[in-house]
């Protein structure tokens, strides 16, 4: 079970070989892979029978009803997913523990739109399910505040989502509530909103840190501005309502939302005002206003692309960890490297079924130029020793923890990989001049987001100032353009892992 924590479906293989075929705990094993690599059928065929074995440890029972609610997630069946995870909590002692699975619970409702949330109401089994599905309702509110989160902690004062989730949500929206003030430029005399997922749990600390990045560059440049905070919820269809809402109270210019569903909903309507959205839309055509600058994975993929075509390569092979993420990566990657004109040789995909030991063999028997490897810095650590290191191999900035010189990087030597100046620069002014805003935030992707804020500033100083004008800068995420169309484009930095630690190979 310690194994799918990480996640490390290699590390679960392992342990199944070594449980007996016929244990209850064998099954059990099994069928977490299954939910681990979104094989929900399997995972019901597995489990459900499980349900009924007395033998179970209490934190085996709480693996399995954890994987029979991802399945339940599958099938969009709200209500029997949070029954699971109740469930699943009774058996947990953990604190930590606890705080995780509330955690999934809270970011599956929020997911779930305000109408089924009223009629999984009228499904609900006990008060305690009722009190998650009503907690859910209040934040669906386009008027939510402090207030509304105190009423339900009034009518649910024993409620187990209070410490870990209410509580939270309650402080998060006094803090945001009041406008933030900050030290006259570019943007002077224009009210900003920022609009961040602040009441999603799983970006609550993305959104912190895009927001500390923002205003760190704001505060550098002396701008008086006033920044106001709106708190979305993830949820596609509120975030019209949100965004008018800014603008009706006085918003002339907007830097939001992030995730890439309420940018999508957003991009569909009209813009009012200029409007720097943190993810890109999914097939919606340029809107007037709105332009769209994140970390993209097909940005990376196609600069990946660039790199290999200028050295001479030809021909590929993607080797990738089955998974959500990974499976974007390949793609995006895959399409990039043959509108190139490449050719892709062979793609594998490891699955709680895989052999790692036949990888090399693989690759071996269908030589390609170059590997181009779909994982995490955890997954790439786990395949590399099966992949021929005399294969020139490439991976995106996922690869990377965002520490120079960790040793667990070892397995990971001659790996290239881009990434953003930000991380891989420890002396440029542009990376000192934010040291110390950004300290207390953990190494890789919080500081991904905080750069990611940083930048947002700049663009957004550049969108107010010269409209329809091209422009370009060197930014903390890389050489960022802008074209009189709108459109953004990022050129990320070369690095490669060493021996002795991450190499900077070449600045964009």
């Amino acid at each position: 079970m310690a194994c799918l924590k990480k996640p490390d479906i290699a590390c679960a293989q392992v342990a199944l070989a070594n449980i007996p075929s016929n244990s209850p705990y064998a099954k059990l094993l099994a069928g977490n892979i299954a939910a681990s690599t979104q094989d929900y059928n399997q995972t019901f065929i597995l489990l459900l029978p499980l349900q009924a074995d007395k033998t179970l440890s209490p934190t085996a029972n709480a693996s399995l009803h954890a994987s029979l609610a991802l399945a339940y997630d599958n099938q969009t069946d709200g209500s029997r997913a949070l029954q699971e995870r109740l469930l699943a909590e009774r058996y947990l002692t953990n604190e930590d523990d606890i705080r995780a699975l509330q955690t999934t619970s809270w970011q599956a409702l929020t997911r779930i739109s305000k109408d089924i949330l009223v009629d999984m109401r009228g499904d609900s089994v006990n008060t305690t399910m009722q009190g998650w599905i009503d907690l859910a309702i209040v934040i669906k509110s386009p008027t939510l505040n402090a207030q509304a989160i105190k009423s339900w902690q009034v009518a649910y004062p024993d409620h187990p989502a209070i410490a870990f989730i209410a509580q939270p949500l309650l402080e998060q929206l006094a803090s945001k509530e009041a406008p933030v003030n900050t030290p006259e430029t570019a943007t002077s005399g224009n009210h900003i909103a920022l609009i961040l997922p602040y009441l999603v749990e799983s970006f609550y600390a993305a959104s912190d840190a895009i927001e500390r990045g923002f205003m760190a560059a704001q505060a550098t440049q002396k701008d008086t501005a006033e920044v106001k905070i709106y708190a979305s919820n993830g949820a596609p269809d509120e975030i019209a309502t949100i965004y008018q809402r800014a603008v009706n109270e006085g918003a002339q210019l907007i830097v939001g939302p992030l995730t890439r569903d309420e940018v999508t909903a957003l991009a569909q309507g009209k813009i009012n005002i200029p409007t720097l959205a943190l993810n890109n839309p999914d097939g919606i055509p340029p809107t007037p206003n709105l332009y769209t600058y994140g970390l993209s994975i097909d940005n990376e993929a196609q600069q990946i692309v660039r790199i290999a075509r200028g050295l001479g390569m030809q021909s590929a092979t993607i080797v990738m960890v089955d998974g959500p993420l990974e499976n974007r990566m390949a793609k995006t990657f895959s399409e990039a490297w043959v509108a190139d004109g490449g050719q892709i040789k062979l793609q594998i995909a490891v699955t709680p079924t895989s052999d790692l030991g036949t990888i090399k063999t693989d690759i071996g028997n269908t030589p390609s130029d170059m590997i181009f490897m779909a994982a995490n810095a955890d997954g790439a650590r786990t395949l590399r020793p099966y992949l021929d290191p005399a294969t020139p191999t490439f991976g995106l900035s996922h690869i990377f923890g965002g520490i120079l010189q960790n040793p667990d990087d070892v397995p990971l030597t001659a790996i290239r990989f881009v990434d953003m100046p930000w991380l891989l620069e420890d002396s440029s002014t542009a990376v000192t001049a934010y040291e110390t805003e950004s300290a207390n935030l953990p190494p890789g992707e919080m500081q991904r987001w905080f750069a990611l804020g940083v930048d947002a500033y700049k663009l957004l100083t550049i969108i107010a100032q010269h409209p329809n004008q091209a422009a370009s800068f060197t930014g903390l995420t890389g050489k960022i353009r802008l074209n009189t169309s709108g459109e953004i484009s990022r050129e990320l930095a070369l690095a490669s892992f060493g021996k002795n630690g991450v190499i900077l190979e070449k600045l964009p």
